[in-house]
Parts: C-alpha cells; structure tokens; sequence
C-alpha cells in the first residue's frame, strides 16, 4: 500500500472518531435537557448566555452585577456553559414570580469557586426568598447545604470540603406540605430527609446566586441549568436527570482536579454505626482524625445543625434536654439527637450551655490520646469549632476552618 495512501486513511479514521464524539457530545446535551423537561417543570433556565429565556413556558431571566458567560459548564455536552458570578454583586433574577403550590422542586448544578467558611458569608444558589414563606436553597458559612421552606426550620447536608471547590456538582431538593415531606438530592443521590414540611403557596420572585429579600448571600463560582416545579420531583426522575449527564464523562471542573484520597470510614465505636465521611482543616492544611473523634465530631456537628434551628425558630436556643428528647414547643418542628451521646459513646463526655441566642457543646475525651472538641456560637451565623489534641477544648483551641461530612447525621426527625 502507498505510504500517502495509507496516511489518508488514518487521518479520514481520525476524523470519523472525532466526529463520533463531538455527536455524542451533543446527543448527551440533548438527553439532560430533555430528560429535564420530560419532567415537566414550570421553569428551566439553562443559563448558557448572560440573559434569555426558560426551555418551557414563556418567562425569561436577565443577569445583574458582575455577570459572565463562560465554558465549559457542568457535564451535560461538549457546548455547555455557565453563568460566573463574582460573588460581589453577581445574580439573575427572572420573571417567574410564585407557580408554586404545596409541593415544589428546585434544581441547580453549581461549581463553587471559593467556600463560603472563607468568604464569609452566605452562597444562594436558587430560590423564591419571602419573610415568613421563603423557599431557598444555599449553602452557609460551615460550607452546609441547607434547604429553606417555611415554618418548619431548614434541611440541611454538609458535602466533603475537599470535594466543593471547582467541581460541578447537581443539587435537587423537594418539598411536599401534605405529606410533609422534604429531600435533598446531590448528584442523583438521596443524602437528606426529613418530616419538617413547611408552608404553601409561595408567591415571590424565582432568583439565582442571591436572594433579593435576604441580601448579600452572592454566590462565587458558576451556575448553570437551575429549573424550578410545582411539585416533588420522585428519587427515580431525579436519577435519571443526572443519569443523562453521565455520558459526557467524568464530571468536569472549573479548577484543579481533585487530588484527594479519602477513603469511606469503618462503622463507629460504641453500639451505634456510622459510615459517614468527616473531613477537616485547620490553618495548616487537613487535619487526620481517629474515628472516635470522628464519632464526636459527629454529635457536635448534630447539636450546631439543631441549635442553628432553634435559634430560627425560636430566637433562642434550645437546651441538651430538648435535644435528646425532642420535647420543642407545640407546632415546632426541630430535629433532635438520634442517640444520647453520653450513654452511646464510651470515648466522650459531652456537656451543652445555652443562654438566649448563644450556646457552647463540648466533647471532653475520657482516656488521653483523643483530641477535645468545642462547637459554640453567640448568634446566629458565627459558629466556632476548635480542638485540642491534648485535651478539652475551648475558645482558645485551635480552629477548624474548612469541615465538612458526607453521609448519615445524627441530628433526625
């Protein structure tokens, strides 16, 4: 065979298989867009320009502040892109105003430029914010998802820190008043529920990166296909949504790629069993905890998620009493602590002090060689996790900074 001809031949082959994937690439955007509208939302806003209009229904969104278009955007096709927002005075807001009656389902796919520990302040991610009737989602300054809906305090998940900065990830959560049923769904999977329920009927304006009620929580890093129901998505269409992400490959990044390699925990001490992930930093870099800390790590981190209710709530906070047994006013509807960690976990002693807005937990080990912990806050937002490897912890230990878990918590219904 002549060389020139058989060189032909190799490029005409290349360019077949470039061909094949840059098709797959498109079919695969196709397939999420589509496997999103056969869900039926009142709102889907693929954010892939500055400004434009929802994929179904007639209303349309528009960028304010420190907006960019940019790509490539989450995995869902080769032509994808996204919405930057600055985390300044970056937001979108629509003109989708309520639609939602007793269920609802919001949905986003987010890549978090920085974390909010560090910004210090409140990444919004979507939602129909309103005094006394909100529906927000947004991930707080302990770099915790929490989902907002009214009269039934918040829903809450805490991702692995290390697992946030510059990756997509696909965040869906669901609300059903009659049933009372609320979920949050990350990356396709279940990772929180609860009874908490909340109220009907919302009414106000659909935004994204910021609330305009709640202000200055802008969102730092890209945002791109958020879609909004008047009902409650099923675990299974939530599946197949992110399913058809998938075949774009490996989920793709802003940023360096992730490096880590945690690997998931035996089951805990003491007669209960976790498997959740607990992953922390202090000033210096990640810091390696045993798993009997691990396990403490893990009540205090309940005890702030239940405090941080409480004090929503009832403008105050709540008593160790009250958490254990879940004995809240009348109408409340406040997690409590799914064991009594002074009877479960033979490592710890644990002790809570709450006055008014502010309250302090500690984790005090009962044999040398575990760290101590302090989880405390004096208001709403500013919340303080120190520990000590050589013992009792308090305000003057060493900090943790960026925390996080993934799994199972031991705050319940």
């Amino acid at each position: 065979m002549p060389l020139h001809l058989h060189g032909r031949r190799i490029a005409v082959a290349a360019l077949a298989t470039i061909a094949t994937v840059h098709c797959t690439l498109i079919h695969a955007q196709a397939d999420f867009v589509a496997a999103v509208t056969a869900t039926h939302p009142i709102a889907y806003y693929r954010l892939d320009a500055t400004s434009g209009k929802s994929v179904v229904g007639s209303t349309t969104y528009k960028s304010m502040g420190g907006v960019t278009s940019a790509a490539p955007g989450a995995p869902v096709g080769a032509a994808s892109h996204y919405a930057q927002l600055n985390g300044h005075d970056a937001y979108i807001v629509t003109t989708q105003a309520g639609g939602v009656g007793e269920t609802a389902s919001i949905m986003a796919w987010i890549n978090l430029a920085d974390l909010p520990s560090k910004a210090n302040h409140i990444f919004y991610v979507a939602g129909e914010s309103q005094s006394g009737n909100d529906l927000d989602l947004q991930i707080e300054t302990g770099n915790v998802l929490r989902f907002f809906t009214a009269s039934g305090g918040n829903l809450s998940y805490t991702p692995a820190p290390a697992t946030l900065l510059n990756h997509w990830h696909l965040i869906v959560a669901t609300l059903d008043t009659q049933s009372h049923s609320r979920v949050i769904y990350w990356d396709g999977k279940q990772v929180a529920a609860d009874q908490g329920g909340g109220r009907a009927g919302k009414t106000s304006v659909f935004t994204i990166g910021e609330s305009v009620v709640f202000t200055g929580r802008f969102f730092k890093g890209g945002i791109e296909e958020a879609a909004l129901w008047n009902r409650a998505l099923k675990p299974a269409e939530v599946a197949a949504i992110y399913g058809a992400a998938k075949p774009t490959g490996a989920v793709a990044t802003t940023g360096a790629a992730d490096t880590s390699t945690a690997t998931a925990p035996t089951p805990g001490t003491g007669p209960f069993a976790t498997k959740a992930k607990v992953e922390v930093e202090d000033a210096k870099g990640p810091v390696h905890l045993k798993r009997e800390e691990q396990i403490a790590y893990m009540f205090l981190s309940a005890i702030e998620i239940i405090e941080h209710e409480c004090q929503l709530d009832f403008q105050h906070v709540c008593t160790f009493d009250q958490m254990l047994s879940g004995s809240y006013p009348k109408g409340a509807v406040i997690e409590h602590l799914k064991f009594d960690p002074n009877k479960t976990d033979p490592n710890y002693t644990y002790t809570v002090a709450a006055n008014g807005m502010a309250w302090e937990a500690h984790a005090n080990p009962k044999k040398p060689g575990l760290a101590g912990m302090c989880d405390m806050a004096r208001d709403i937002g500013t919340t303080v996790f120190t520990y000590n490897p050589g013992g009792n912890a308090g305000w003057t230990s060493t900090p943790f900074g960026n925390r996080g878990m993934e799994g199972d918590s031991f705050a319940t219904q």
